[in-house]
């Protein structure tokens, strides 16, 4: 039998001293895993076996994935799971957990009353930053360049800029776009036909026209309507089937559409990721975003030098007829002040503008989206508002035309208000608002340490059902003090009820008309508190007037069922998979 000897080389490595060092590695090592598992706060409730892994609910987001489901949908499994108004998620190795608030009485005293304990935080200012660093929507209110950066938009969301420079533009795309949709609508027959890109393309022309005062041959909607009568002449009824889907001939967008829509892209792909600032680091050196870039910038100053031209030119005379000649006129005035020259070509001027475009289209678009598909859903409230708008416009109604703009202006139309507010708050375009503590702060009765990330649900319990019971005496003291102010749940919210919106007047009212109340219940789709929507004065002048106008031109009638689709997808903000009308004239009804 042959003995088996081992090696000497074997024997020398080991040694005591060689098993000791291997001993303190792994120990170190396992010391370090142990260090790298999730921290849960102590008390709020989570998904067990997130706290086990390094990667905690990451692996939960490519399971929702391979199941069909968005990414934002995580935070609502999380809720459902949990069963609790608060809970707490896990993202990476050393890190701290993300709270999420599932009661909308919380989130109100949170972002209100104790705003102070509050921050936009690292996290929301890398996600944007990375494509829009100068912008104040990347930057802390205690950042010293948030005030400043700010200034220049003052004048851009006034009710004389809204009335005089955003509201008649708006009005003259929305004809375009009528124009339009007449002739798809026609010569569709009856067919359903694809909005989401004629939306997308309308958004955009309403905020550059109000950003940089384009004019017709610039508009993407005037444009794809000169295309589609030189490729395709309407139809006569005989020749379309009324079944089925109508299908049109794509239309490219303009070169600065496409680079918005690719850098938008960008920050709506790195809220998924465990690191934003990674991510734009990477996803920057793409071609795409490479191109996106060059364009956006050499675009952009082209109309920064035009409107400084014009300044220039024109003098004391000088009239603004688009936000982005008051961003310049307030540089040249600042800069006179301070005895400096103007910059107007540095990067906060470019991420200002950026920022205004891109968010007016981006949110726009996506509630347009849901508004469509809301009132082709909603029949009864559809023939309600019709209604309410020829009660709100009698001599347009019975001359058979346009309200005119001054007519939409001065008109209150309490059920068109209810209407766009049910849709914003049933198809919000946001999952939540997120901010970080700057001190440790109490919510719900747990102490949530400084420098956490607290995620306030803009969906889900309070929005679209009943709210998670919560003890009283959990409840801080600003929001027990005012129980009797704060908004609670909406208990039948799944249900589109516009209704819900409209009370009776207060003392001094006349009786039996119903007035539209913004207070009713839980609503958080432009945030709350001093970080809410900037520009949501904007977003709500544009949807009355875009509503007003398709309602008063259009019956949308019932997608078939084999056509209609309500799922979801996240980017920037939600959206609709599918997103189809099909349109009779109403003014022939």
């Amino acid at each position: 039998m042959t003995a088996h000897v081992i090696p000497a080389k074997w024997t020398t490595a080991f040694t005591p001293s060689s098993m000791l060092i291997l001993g303190v590695v792994l120990a170190i090592a396992y010391a370090a895993y142990r260090r790298a598992l999730p921290k849960p706060i102590p008390g709020i409730p989570y998904v067990e076996e997130s706290a086990k892994r390094l990667l905690g609910d990451l692996p939960r987001i490519a399971e929702l994935q391979k199941a069909g489901k968005k990414p934002s949908d995580l935070y609502f499994e999380t809720v459902r799971l949990t069963k609790s108004p608060i809970s707490q998620m896990f993202f990476l190795p050393f890190g701290k957990p993300m709270v999420i608030v599932s009661d909308f009485r919380e989130t109100q005293d949170l972002v209100t009353a104790r705003s102070k304990d509050l921050e936009r935080g690292s996290y929301n200012n890398e996600t944007f930053g990375g494509v829009m660093p100068e912008h104040f929507i990347s930057m802390n209110t205690s950042d010293p360049r948030f005030k400043v950066t700010r200034g220049l938009t003052n004048d851009l969301m006034t009710p004389r800029f809204l009335n005089e420079v955003s509201a008649p533009e708006i009005y003259r795309k929305m004809r375009h776009f009528v124009d339009m949709w007449r002739f798809k609508a026609q010569a569709a027959d009856g067919r359903a036909f694809k909005a989401y890109e004629d939306l997308n393309f309308l958004s955009y022309d309403i905020v550059t026209a109000a950003a940089l005062g384009i004019d017709d041959s610039e508009s993407e909607t005037v444009q794809h309507l000169r295309s589609l009568r030189s490729d395709m002449p309407p139809r006569s009824p005989s020749e379309v089937p009324t079944e089925g889907e109508f299908r049109f001939p794509d239309f490219s967008p303009s070169d600065l559409m496409a680079s918005l829509l690719t850098l938008v892209e960008a920050v709506g792909n790195s809220f998924a990721k465990p690191s934003p600032k990674l991510f734009h680091a990477l996803n920057n050196l793409r071609p795409a975003m490479r191109k996106a870039w060059s364009d956006r910038k050499r675009i952009l100053q082209q109309h920064i030098d035009n409107a400084s031209a014009r300044l220039n030119r024109e003098g004391d005379n000088f009239k603004p007829v688009a936000a982005l000649d008051y961003m310049v006129a307030r540089e040249v005035s600042s800069a006179k002040k301070e005895g400096r020259r103007p910059d107007l070509s540095s990067r906060r001027l470019h991420d200002i503008l950026f920022v205004y475009l891109a968010a007016g289209q981006d949110t726009t678009h996506s509630v347009m989206t849901f508004l469509v598909k809301q009132l082709g859903a909603q029949q009864k409230a559809q023939s309600k508002l019709g209604q309410s708008l020829r009660d709100a416009y009698p001599s347009a109604a019975a001359e058979c035309r346009q309200p005119m703009l001054s007519e939409i202006l001065q008109a209150h139309v309490p059920y068109l208000e209810a209407f766009i507010e049910e849709v914003l708050r049933l198809n919000t375009p946001i999952a939540g608002v997120s901010q970080q503590t700057v001190r440790d702060t109490t919510v719900l009765g747990h102490v949530i340490p400084k420098g956490t990330q607290l995620l306030f649900l803009a969906e889900g319990p309070s929005f679209h059902g009943p709210m998670f019971p919560v003890a009283e005496e959990s409840r801080s003291e600003s929001s027990q003090k005012h129980a009797d102010a704060m908004l609670g749940e909406w208990v039948d919210g799944a249900e589109f009820r516009p209704e819900r919106w409209l009370r009776k007047p207060r003392e001094g009212g006349e009786e039996g008309n119903l007035v539209f109340d913004p207070k009713a219940g839980p609503f958080m789709t432009f945030s709350l508190g001093p970080r809410m929507c900037w520009g949501r004065r904007l977003a709500y002048l544009e949807l009355r007037l875009v509503v007003t106008l398709l309602v008063w031109n259009f019956e949308f009638l019932p997608i078939p069922p084999e056509l209609d689709n309500w799922d979801t997808y996240d980017l920037l903000i939600h959206k609709p998979r599918s997103c189809l009308v099909r349109l009779s004239s109403a003014l022939e009804a």
